[in-house]
C-alpha cells in the first residue's frame, strides 16, 4: 500500500492519497483550495496513473471537503461519509459563523458509509469505524492488513480534536477514542487529519488528553 500525504488549504489539512500496484486509487479527505493545489494532486494522479474508486470524507467541517468539488469535477466522484454529517450546517453557514471566505461548489453524498462498512480498493481494504465526538458522524478508517488507521480530526499526535464546533461532545470523543480506536494493537499507526503521524502506542503513554 502506498500512502501519499498532501497538506492542503489554510488550516493545513492532512489529505490522503492511497493506492496499490493495481493503480486503484482513493482519496481521503480532500482540501485542495487553490488552484495549485489542485493541479498537484492532478499531478500525482496522473503521473502514476492512477484510477480513483472513492472520495471518502472522515467528517464534513468545512476544510476536510474543500476539494469535493474539484474531485467531481476532474474525475466523476461524488463523496461518501457518515449520514449524521449532513446535520453540519453548510460551507456558507460555517464560512459565515468563521469569519472565513470560502469559494465553493458543494457536493452532497452519493452514497453513506456506515460503521463497519468495508471500502476495497485494489488489494486493500478499509473498515470504517464510528468515531464521533469531534463531529456527530465522525468516522476512521482502518486497514488490519496494513496496521493503520486514518482517524480524520479525532485523534491527533498528542491531542484530540476540538468539540465546541457543530455537533461536538468531548464526552463522545474521549468514549470513541477509548473505545473504538485504543482497542486496536499498540503498533497501530495513525495517519491524522492535521499535523504529524502517531501510533496507538504512543497515545495511550504520552496523550495528556486522555486519562
Amino acid at each position: 500500500m502506498q500512502i501519499k500525504l498532501f497538506e492542503f488549504n489554510f488550516l493545513k489539512v492532512n489529505t490522503y492519497l492511497i493506492y496499490d500496484e493495481t493503480k486503484e486509487a482513493i482519496i481521503i479527505d480532500c482540501g485542495v483550495y487553490t488552484s495549485k493545489e489542485c493541479m498537484e494532486l492532478k499531478k500525482i494522479i496522473d503521473f502514476h496513473h492512477l484510477q480513483l474508486k472513492y472520495l471518502i470524507n472522515t467528517h464534513t467541517h468545512f476544510d476536510h471537503i474543500l476539494g469535493n468539488y474539484f474531485i467531481y469535477k476532474n474525475y466523476g466522484l461524488k463523496p461518501q461519509y457518515h449520514q449524521l454529517e449532513k446535520i453540519i450546517p453548510n460551507l456558507k453557514v460555517q464560512s459565515y459563523l468563521l469569519n472565513i471566505p470560502i469559494n465553493y461548489n458543494p457536493i452532497l453524498a452519493e452514497h453513506y458509509i456506515n460503521e463497519k462498512n468495508i471500502i476495497s480498493f485494489g488489494n486493500i481494504t478499509l473498515k470504517a469505524i464510528l468515531t464521533p465526538g469531534h463531529s456527530p458522524g465522525g468516522l476512521s478508517f482502518y486497514c488490519e492488513k496494513n496496521n493503520c488507521i486514518f482517524t480524520g480530526d479525532t485523534l491527533f499526535y498528542h491531542s484530540i480534536g476540538r468539540t465546541d464546533l457543530w455537533g461536538g461532545n468531548q464526552k463522545t470523543l474521549i468514549s470513541s477514542i477509548k473505545n473504538k480506536i485504543f482497542i486496536l494493537p499498540d503498533n497501530t499507526k495513525i495517519f491524522p487529519g492535521h499535523g504529524q503521524f502517531s501510533s496507538i502506542k504512543e497515545e495511550k503513554k504520552h496523550n495528556l488528553y486522555i486519562e
